[in-house]
């Protein structure tokens, strides 16, 4: 459920907490992590100082994320936590695939629910295309369908806390049609258990 907290990899990619990331995770590990991890951002909407610039994207308010064109909106909003709109892709915006309007309704909505259910901000990345097998009951048949993956471990705890290990318990493995460009759990999807 940690992973959940969308927010958490915003705190990986902070520059203020690096020399942290680093001490704790190593610092192969923590690039590692970076490798795999979009770049995230908190959406906040304090003001920033005037000479201030959002890291990587150089912008001096949230709110000139309105403004990008299609091209540079290849970027996603998502309610973090435990929202009630953070599951089955409800709270979930990709930039490119939206309207000017629809786009600037969702980054209004992002800033006015940051004290109830904050947003991030992510570069958009593309899954890879994969093929998987399904068994169709009614044809009575394997059917081989192209789609996007989404992995997600498992992780347990095990032993006293001053013992306590760590161990990968499995992976679920959610596969959405190739014309889909966000994973979640849709009624079209595979569902696949795969073990460690």
């Amino acid at each position: 459920p940690i992973f959940e907290e969308k927010m958490l990899f915003a705190l990986l990619w902070n520059r203020n907490l690096r020399d942290f990331w680093r001490q704790e995770l190593g610092d192969g590990f923590y690039r590692r992590l970076q490798a795999l991890v979009p770049y995230t951002w908190l959406v906040d909407p304090a003001p920033l100082p005037p000479h201030a610039a959002i890291p990587e994207l150089n912008l001096t308010d949230w709110n000139q994320l309105k403004e990008l064109s299609q091209k540079q909106r290849e970027l996603i909003l998502k309610v973090s936590g435990f929202s009630a709109h953070a599951w089955g892709a409800r709270g979930v915006f990709l930039g490119s695939d939206l309207s000017h309007a629809d786009w600037a309704a969702a980054v209004d909505q992002a800033l006015a629910r940051f004290n109830q259910s904050p947003f991030v901000l992510q570069r958009y990345h593309k899954p890879a295309l994969v093929q998987a097998e399904w068994f169709d009951f009614q044809r009575n048949q394997p059917v081989t369908m192209p789609g996007r993956v989404r992995l997600c471990p498992y992780y347990f705890v095990s032993g006293k806390p001053a013992e306590a290990r760590v161990a990968l318990g499995g992976v679920l493995a959610t596969i959405c049609p190739a014309d889909k460009k966000i994973i979640h759990g849709m009624t079209e999807a595979i569902f696949a258990p795969c073990a460690p």
